[in-house]
């Protein structure tokens, strides 16, 4: 017996098991024994280099192997993969031989069927290989033909190989072929690597040790050899050291490289699996099972095989109702399609939006229940004018027709985000899809404004990931076209992204810059990184107060974020009716995920504050504004944190319980709005007499927090309630430890009583509930909401007092800009403090004040 040396390429890091088992069955093959093996795996696995290097094996060994490779051009061709076999079994003269000692015949095919017919005949006896790559791209004929192969055992010894995506027992019942070989059918399934066998594929690839932030770029397409080695390729490329800049670009090529094998293998599905696929891509999540069945056009069998074929291929999530696994891959299902095809199944989805009848005015409905546990719309609620969905249900149609008019590039700009705007409520997919293609197809001077509000509106939704890596992509052709003071409030979204997500920060040039006030927007954000850091609180008020000064200059988000950022700094009356705005204005310009934003953070606010029907009213506007389904999960869990804590407040814990299992149900995508879901399950675990649990939840809730530097305790008082649960447990000493860090965090960032009433607020709505407090809770309680007072003359910093002697002066803001030698905005700025500062509204109202001070002094 000729024995090969084991050799396991690079490529084929990984897949040592797999490649072990079939140098299994090559020995099994020399000893007369047949075997059947069906190499499968998902998009990018590496099936055909597995196959290749078994052929290569096979033949080494000087067994006789025979090699057909599929293709959609070929699967038309009668039988082409038995061609390719012939033609790899037999040299050219043989199968000339062969032909010519066949005689006449009827039709071409029957010719080629008559000679595989004689080659098994000849061959009969020999050990030989089959080796099919891409079974499911096969023409029937072939298929059939290739079952009678098989099915040689009797006679001979054989050993066939094949590869495919989709399950085998599927591709020969399309074929009408039937497997009953004597011989077992192994499945041999490709996994996604592991993080250290990608780092060691792409490291081999390269030549060189990379760092580990390459791995989460890698892992966009999960993990497959495929996108690991566009992703090296594209390192070998850049010719230098690996830079912030550089990571859009690996991020697109691992994305392009997915997409493009996806796509490749979406071309060999049966009718059934495309169908189901763009009915996906067009339904996402919205529609139950038999919904998107009812959409696809499949009855409940076919709904089967068609999931099971898409999970195999790894185009669907495991999850109970089918998702693409990647939800950005939508657009290029959508893109495949002609545009009637479009029309027709975007009508039939909006047609079976209609039927559903549902309430969409609850928080339960988002978390998979038809219980309300928030007040529901009913008939006393509805105006005549009609609903959300419905509204853009009948504003979409004729959308997409005026999208097939011929059109300037901003109008059409302009025309796919108010199409994004309808279709988030419908179908958020889609409508996530029109931003992107606003942001990276429509790229000019003219159509800047759109790119800007398609980038607000796209983080708006929740994806903070996605969002954050199209805007670097953006950013990055942008630096050749757009003035850069125009970019800076992209630089702010980026950075806004980068702080939701986590992760390594693709704004380029490096987000340093997006860090420093400048734009109001920047300001906007910087105040929010000062807030969730407990740093400079004076700073951060005065940044977020001078952004919320100019709304108009500032994206929905960044003004949401700056407002966050007063609630934080104990500016509540002027933060709430600042969110209240925000909510106004964007349903005004129908972004409506910008407003349920801006809705569900003044719900958390009231939750703070202990108002807990106010709090479940603002969560109710929030998904009238926007249905529950077309909230992203990344967002969820802020959503349903905030309503399980509402109920805790209306002293409604069963609801609250029920609100919990219910947000279990949908799939939870790490990040940093995972530790507010987190905490609210604590204070129940807590209500629930289940300290141990509370305790595992709250230390993994500051975990997180922690990893993203969100150290303010007026975000989330996790220490104080976990410090609860250590005394419970018998560890006082613990709980103290954590008490004094709380109060000193709160202290340095200047809002110690505000946190001592909110910290009372919440032991006792505990208290209330059952929970063993060990301490009186709040002596030093301050008032529910907070009143800021006037504050004195010497408030005034010296650069604002100098604006000011000159505004008394009498000097317009252009003679102080220049007598100061500051920029018009910046005494502009300043100017505003001032009036805020001293409680005076106006020019004339500031002359009067200061001179009646002179006056007094």
């Amino acid at each position: 017996m000729t024995t090969v040396p084991a050799f396991v390429p690079a490529q084929l890091i990984g897949r040592q098991a797999v490649l072990d088992t079939l140098d299994g069955f090559l020995d099994r093959l020399r000893d007369g024994v047949s075997d059947i093996a069906v190499v499968t795996g998902p998009v990018g696995s590496g099936r055909s280099a597995v196959l290749e290097r078994t052929v290569d094996r096979a033949r080494a060994a000087g067994l006789a192997v025979g090699v057909a490779r599929c293709s959609p051009r070929e699967s038309q061709l009668p039988y082409g993969a038995i061609t390719q076999l012939l033609g790899t079994l037999c040299r050219p003269s043989r199968i000339g031989a062969l032909a010519s000692g066949i005689g006449p015949t009827s039709r071409p095919t029957d010719t080629v069927a008559r000679m595989s017919d004689t080659l098994l005949e000849l061959s009969a006896g020999r050990p030989v290989v089959l080796a099919v790559d891409d079974l499911h791209l096969a023409d029937p004929h072939s298929l059939r033909r290739l079952v009678d192969l098989m099915h040689r055992a009797r006679r001979g010894a054989v050993l066939a190989v094949v590869t495919s995506p989709l399950p085998v027992r599927q591709i020969l019942e399309a074929a009408g072929a039937r497997l009953s070989a004597p011989c077992p059918v192994h499945t041999l399934r490709l996994e996604a690597l592991t993080t250290d066998e990608a780092r060691a594929l792409i490291e081999s690839r390269v030549g060189h040790p990379v760092q580990r932030s390459v791995l989460t770029v890698a892992g966009v397409a999960g993990w497959s050899p495929a996108v690991l080695h566009a992703v090296a390729d594209r390192i070998t490329a850049l010719g230098r050291p690996l830079a912030t800049d550089a990571v859009p670009q690996l991020v697109a090529a691992a994305r392009t490289t997915w997409s493009g094998r996806a796509l490749t293998t979406v071309r060999g599905l049966p009718k059934s699996g495309v169908a189901l696929l763009r009915a996906t891509a067009v339904g996402g999540h919205q529609l139950e099972p038999a919904r998107l069945a009812a959409l696809a056009g499949l009855d409940a069998t076919a709904f089967a095989d068609a999931v099971d074929a898409l999970r195999a291929c790894g185009l669907l999530a495991d999850t109970d109702t089918p998702r693409l696994r990647h939800p950005w891959f939508a657009d290029d299902v959508v893109a495949g399609m002609t545009g009637p095809e479009r029309d027709r199944l975007h009508r039939r989805a909006a047609s079976l939006h209609g039927q559903e009848g549902s309430r969409v005015g609850t928080v339960a409905d988002l978390l998979g229940d038809v219980t309300a546990l928030v007040r529901p719309w009913n008939a006393s609620d509805l105006s005549p004018a009609p609903r959300p969905r419905q509204a853009a249900e009948l504003a979409t149609a004729s959308l997409r027709h005026s999208l097939s008019e011929p059109v300037t590039e901003t109008e059409r700009a302009r025309r796919l985000i108010r199409l994004a705007a309808a279709e988030a409520v419908t179908a958020p997919q889609a409508s996530d899809g029109r931003l992107r293609q606003v942001m990276l197809r429509h790229l000019s001077r003219e159509t800047w404004p759109h790119v800007l509000n398609a980038a607000d509106l796209l983080l708006s939704r929740g994806d903070a990931e996605t969002a954050r890596w199209v805007i670097a992509d953006v950013h990055q052709r942008a630096l050749t076209k757009i003035p850069d003071e125009e970019l800076h409030p992209l630089r702010a979204l980026g950075r806004l992204a980068h702080k939701e997500k986590g992760g390594l920060p693709l704004v380029a040039p490096p987000p340093l810059h997006s860090d420093r006030a400048g734009h109001p927007a920047q300001s906007a954000v910087h105040a929010w990184t000062l807030a969730t850091r407990g740093d400079d609180r004076p700073q951060a008020l005065e940044l977020a107060r001078a952004a919320l000064d100019e709304p108009a200059s500032l994206p929905f988000m960044c003004r949401t974020a700056a407002a966050r950022a007063l609630l934080c700094a104990d500016d509540v009356p002027t933060a709430l009716d600042r969110l209240d705005t925000v909510a106004a204005d964007a349903r005004r310009d129908n972004a409506l995920a910008a407003a349920a934003q801006a809705l569900l953070s003044h719900a958390e606010a009231e939750v703070a504050l202990g108002r807990g029907e106010e709090a479940l009213r603002r969560l109710a506007e929030a998904t009238r504004a926007l249905p529950p389904a077309s909230w992203h999960c990344l967002l969820a869990p802020r959503l349903a944190a905030a309503e399980i804590l509402a109920l805790i407040r209306c002293d409604r814990v069963e609801e609250a319980r029920h609100a919990s299992e219910r947000a279990r149900s949908r799939p939870e995508v790490q990040g940093v709005t995972t530790a507010f879901l987190l905490y609210a399950r604590a204070e129940l675990a807590l209500i629930d007499g289940d300290a141990g649990r509370a305790l595992l939840l709250l230390e993994e809730c500051g975990r997180v927090l922690r990893a993203k530097r969100w150290r303010n305790p007026m975000l989330v008082p996790w220490r104080g309630v976990a410090a609860v649960a250590h005394h419970l447990l018998g560890a006082s000493a613990t709980a103290d430890e954590l008490l004094v860090k709380e109060r000193e965090l709160a202290e340095r960032w200047g809002t110690g009583s505000a946190f001592a009433a909110l910290r009372a607020r919440t032991l006792e709505a505990l208290a209330r509930h059952g929970v063993e407090i060990p301490w009186v809770p709040g002596p030093d309680r301050a008032p529910a909401v907070p009143v800021e007072t006037t504050p004195a003359p010497d408030a005034l910093t010296s650069s604002e007092r100098d604006v000011a002697a000159l505004v008394v002066e009498g000097l317009a803001n252009r003679e102080i800009s220049r007598r100061l030698g500051l920029a018009i905005r910046t005494v502009e700025l300043r100017l505003t403090h001032v009036y805020r500062k001293l409680g005076v509204k106006g020019r004339a109202a500031l002359v009067a004040h200061l001179r009646a001070r002179q006056e007094d002094g």
